[in-house]
């Protein structure tokens, strides 16, 4: 839908607002598949690449619906490293390649619990352990053998633990405003990641391998702050809007400021046509979602901002009471080509599966 779901109430899990799972009515598992395609940009060049990859894997088990008492658990990628660039030279009358590559990132293990509050107010707690490793290689490769080439690799290894909060309010229902009983607000806080970081040089050429370390310290990741109103219209269409703030100008590596980091902001716009009541044709069960979305990125280049906008929409294909598909594409473009800068356009192809199961239901007596 284009969103983050920070208001966002319904039968499906939420990896980012950990209270808006409260409504869920069955023991769920969720997987997520990406095949994307990425064409990068620049003022003389074009290059094409296309990878997929699991996406995560999330479970909420409700131990009382009427409470909103719900677990999560999950595991989840948290960011992604990977790129390879090659440039060619010439120093001293002598041709050579140059490539830097990396690869790596961060996952994160997410323990959480949420509750109703008068069955108005959904709040949820979220612990969360993120771990992770990042390998930077710059290889200098020399057209006459007679030179020796060399190859320098930084590998950095990550981990630390960070805390989720969240609360998502049925306004209408709480005021008892009849118009408004399907209108919620939302509220996401993510506490800053501290990570424990080490990087280590991995120095190799004809003589042999040196390795030392290089660094010692924290990686300091920024708050994330979050806002969401949500809406229900005769239970035919839902429209949810949010927003989310996180201020990279306090990012710290080892310490030390990076230059160029700035305020990012994510806006989104969904809708969501829900399953006609009346149609109960293949396709009038379906439920189908549409959105945008802008996003101001953390950092600047050549002193501009590389802002990105996407667009969105998908299916979810019930197959049974409990059980259903996801199908979603995405396009998205991010930069431009002006002023020595490189545009990227995305073109991605998700696929969702979810698992259902009553679990912890009290039996009637007559079943005991």
């Amino acid at each position: 839908m284009g969103i983050t779901g920070v208001s966002l109430l319904g039968n499906y899990l939420n990896s980012l607002n950990p209270a808006a799972v409260t409504k869920i009515n069955a023991t769920t598992i969720n997987l997520n598949f990406n095949y994307g395609f990425l064409k990068t940009s620049s003022s003389n060049a074009v290059n094409k690449l296309s990878s997929g990859n699991l996406l995560g894997i999330n479970i909420g088990i409700p131990f009382d619906q009427g409470r909103g008492w719900v677990m999560t658990l999950g595991f989840n990628p948290y960011s992604d490293v990977d790129y390879n660039v090659k440039l060619n030279g010439n120093i001293g009358g002598q041709n050579y390649s140059q490539n830097y590559s990396g690869t790596g990132g961060l996952s994160r293990i997410n323990l959480g619990m949420t509750y109703s509050i008068l069955r108005e107010i959904n709040v949820g707690l979220e612990y969360n352990y993120s771990f992770g490793q990042i390998k930077n290689e710059n290889l200098i490769d020399f057209t006459n053998a007679s030179y020796n080439d060399t190859r320098i690799s930084n590998q950095t290894d990550f981990q630390k633990s960070f805390l989720k909060g969240g609360v998502i309010i049925e306004v209408g229902k709480l005021l008892k405003i009849l118009q408004l009983r399907s209108l919620t607000l939302g509220f996401v806080f993510q506490s800053g990641l501290n990570l424990n970081a080490t990087k280590d040089g991995i120095y190799r050429s004809s003589i042999g391998v040196d390795t030392i370390r290089i660094k010692e310290g924290q990686i300091e990741i920024p708050d994330v702050l979050g806002f969401g109103i949500t809406n229900n219209f005769g239970n035919k269409v839902i429209v949810s809007a949010d927003v989310v703030f996180q201020d990279w100008s306090n990012y710290r590596e080892y310490g030390v400021q990076r230059e160029g980091f700035q305020q990012a902001y994510r806006g989104g716009l969904g809708v969501e046509f829900l399953p006609s009541e009346t149609n109960q044709s293949f396709w009038g069960k379906n439920a189908y979602r549409l959105g945008a979305f802008y996003e101001n990125s953390y950092y600047k280049v050549n002193n501009e901002s590389i802002n990105t906008l996407g667009f969105r929409g998908g299916v979810n294909i019930p197959i049974s009471r409990y059980n259903s598909l996801d199908f979603a594409v995405n396009y998205s473009f991010r930069g431009k080509t002006d002023n020595g800068l490189i545009k990227d356009e995305f073109l991605n192809f998700t696929a969702g599966v979810n698992f259902g199961e009553i679990w912890f239901i009290r039996p009637s007596d007559e079943d005991k």
